[in-house]
């Protein structure tokens, strides 16, 4: 991640006491409550790092017309992984959940990063 590691945008995450449960799924969403997380995370950096390895494995790289811009723009090139690991970076560090779409080719995979705390948990995790 490029040194971005010593950089944390907000402590917040910690004063909240949250950790992280991951999941990803493809088609519709469904509830997730009852299932067990694929990962556990225990900071902002991983995080960042449990996304930008789903878009990596998922994203379909190619380009599209940006209107506004009024240019074309690369989609799952690295400038935008970084930037993407960049802002998910930023979202964590406040404590927040990330809920987001990874088109691939033929499908769509959706990933959530839900922020939780010991007393939300309802398998057993904790921030320690």
């Amino acid at each position: 991640m490029r040194g971005f590691e010593s950089f944390l945008p907000s402590d917040e995450w910690q004063a909240a006491g949250v950790h992280w449960h991951a999941f990803t799924e493809a088609g519709n969403r469904h509830t997730l409550r009852e299932r067990a997380p694929e990962a556990v995370l225990r900071s902002p950096w991983e995080v960042a790092r449990w996304i930008d390895a789903r878009t990596r494995e998922h994203v379909y790289k190619r380009e599209i017309w940006a209107l506004h811009e009024r240019l074309w723009v690369s989609i799952g090139d690295e400038d935008d992984l970084e930037h993407l690991r960049q802002e998910n970076y930023a979202i964590a560090s406040r404590g927040d959940s990330i809920h987001t779409d990874i088109y691939a080719e033929t499908e769509r995979r959706h990933v959530y990063v839900e922020a939780v705390t010991d007393a939300q948990c309802r398998h057993g995790c904790t921030t320690g």
